[in-house]
């Protein structure tokens, strides 16, 4: 016996069959005749809706033997919960070859919509070029890490880590190695400690002493003391 429910083709349509939801209209509340049905209709209803979205026409098989093993009712069950749903016209018995099952059509998963949603962010997060005054490793490390913390890399996300490195009184270069070095999502300039500031400047500080001692070796100077050792 196959079984279609009532106005299907109305209520329910997707692009593909198996979709990982159907339509539960709520006015069902307000259906008289609905609501005077047996519990085992009402509960059985559900899961024939669920069947009928494995085809493209709402049509599914409601014999005995199959709704025994798909729904794991008592023959009992589908005698006092089938019938009085067919005799109502919530589902009507039609005739000819079974509809398209679940293995040949194309399933809706869960999550597609999402996933696509994801894949677009990760495209414009790596549309950003490295800005002129940071380090490429240092902008490749922070971009992997907003990758791994599911952020985005944005003008706008640049723009306002920028204003946080101009607070903090720090080159925007060394504002985001101290970012990766903590592994954290986001990054304000009153987080950071003075032993981070410090080693910083003592980077930098160590680098312009290396650039004064390769001047002033060929100038003929060679008194020059690194700083932070």
């Amino acid at each position: 016996m196959l079984l279609q429910p009532k106005n299907w083709a109305v209520f329910q349509h997707y692009k593909d069959r198996c979709p990982p939801w159907i339509k539960l209209h709520r006015d069902l509340l307000n259906d008289r005749v609905f609501m005077r049905l047996p519990i085992a209709s009402k509960a059985i209803a559900p899961m024939l809706w669920l069947l009928a979205s494995e085809s493209k026409d709402g049509v599914f098989d409601g014999s005995l033997d199959e709704l025994v093993f798909r729904l794991h009712i008592s023959e009992l069950e589908y005698k006092q919960g089938v019938k009085p749903l067919i005799d109502n016209n919530f589902f009507t018995v039609v005739s000819g070859v079974l509809a398209e099952r679940l293995q040949d059509a194309i399933p809706e998963r869960e999550g597609e919509t999402e996933t696509k949603t994801e894949a677009k962010k990760e495209k414009n997060a790596t549309s950003v070029a490295c800005p002129p005054d940071v380090d490429q490793q240092i902008w490749d490390d922070w971009k992997q890490l907003r990758k791994a913390k599911k952020a985005p890399v944005t003008e706008t996300v640049v723009k306002s880590a920028r204003k946080e490195a101009a607070k903090a009184n720090m080159a925007f270069g060394d504002f985001l190695s101290i970012w990766c070095a903590r592994g954290s999502q986001g990054l304000q300039a009153d987080w950071i400690k003075p032993d981070e500031r410090n080693l910083t400047k003592t980077g930098q500080r160590n680098a312009d002493v290396l650039s004064g001692l390769t001047r002033g070796l060929l100038g003929g100077q060679s008194n020059v003391k690194l700083l932070g050792n």
